[in-house]
């Protein structure tokens, strides 16, 4: 019986075969992500051109036909006066505030300060260059200064004992005072920068206390806004940043507060730093209501009677 041959033994080995979902795996999911995430983004474009105008399309078709399309004048005149984003309060891709283009480049890039200064250089020559054209606009020509400040491109106009700019004691504007805003605001138009306007007076009172100087250049500084934001104006809609009276506060150097100089209406293009530092002063600074204030030495001190 030892010697009895043992039967052989067969192993087999069966493989089991999956069901429906380990035929496919889990690709399906990511090209259905990938279509789905690709409709989005072509209904987004769509919706983003439809609220577009006519000069940002053109803007765009002309980048995709030249890659330096924005450096042509076509471009450059689109991208000053259009290039504000597609939505109302976009930035876009025109300098402003803290970029107005997305972030504060004018710190990291010292060419955008340089640039930006060229371009209020070439205002201002261009204006001065238009005065001295205009037979009209000549008589005025040593009424207009032009200099830079620390906030940017300040131009007065100045009043002359024979030449005012507005009737005596109102707002109302001479005709050749229109004359002179309308032709400054055709070129400020042009930048992409904002504008401040100020009245200022001389020192000489009102009689009657109830109006005085303060609501007088208040007034004539608002209705230099008017004319220059007019339909036969120049500056673009929300290119003013801020309209204020100063009264006779603010006296041209070197001139006695009685001067007829002093009277005068200021306009001043702020630059893309000034308008950043306004901006960033002017957010609200939350109060810490957990903080506690410890009271001065003579509030601690205890009160004699």
């Amino acid at each position: 019986m030892a010697d009895q041959q043992q039967p052989e033994v067969k192993v087999r080995f069966v493989k089991k075969k999956g069901g429906h979902g380990a035929a496919h795996g889990g690709a399906w999911k990511v090209a259905y992500a990938d279509l789905v995430t690709a409709m989005m983004a072509f209904f987004l474009l769509m919706w983003l051109l439809n609220s577009a105008d006519k000069n940002t399309k053109a803007g765009i078709a002309g980048m995709f036909q030249d890659a330096n399309f924005f450096n042509t004048e076509r471009g450059k005149e689109i991208l000053a006066n259009h290039g504000k984003g597609i939505l109302p309060g976009g930035r876009g891709m025109a300098p402003g505030p803290d970029g107005d283009g997305g972030s504060d480049t004018t710190a990291e890039n010292p060419e955008v300060t340089e640039e930006e200064h060229k371009a209020m250089e070439a205002t201002a020559e261009a204006i001065d260059k238009a005065f001295q054209q205009d037979e009209l606009l000549q008589a005025f020509k040593d009424q207009i200064t032009m200099d830079f400040t620390d906030e940017g491109l300040r131009i007065q106009i100045q009043d002359k004992a024979s030449q005012v700019l507005f009737d005596s004691g109102s707002a109302t504007l001479k005709s050749y005072t229109m004359s002179i805003l309308k032709e400054i605001a055709k070129e400020l138009g042009k930048l992409p920068n904002r504008v401040v306007i100020g009245g200022h007076t001389d020192a000489a009172q009102y009689s009657n206390k109830a109006y005085t100087n303060w609501e007088l250049s208040s007034e004539r500084a608002n209705a230099a806004r008017r004319v220059m934001e007019g339909a036969a104006g120049g500056l673009r809609p929300g290119q003013v940043r801020r309209v204020t009276g100063y009264a006779d506060t603010i006296p041209l150097e070197g001139k006695d507060p009685k001067d007829p100089q002093n009277r005068r209406i200021s306009i001043v293009v702020i630059s893309a730093a000034t308008e950043a530092a306004e901006s960033k002063r002017q957010k609200a600074q939350p109060l810490d209501k957990g903080r506690k204030v410890e009271p001065s030495p003579e509030a601690r001190e205890t009160p004699k009677h």
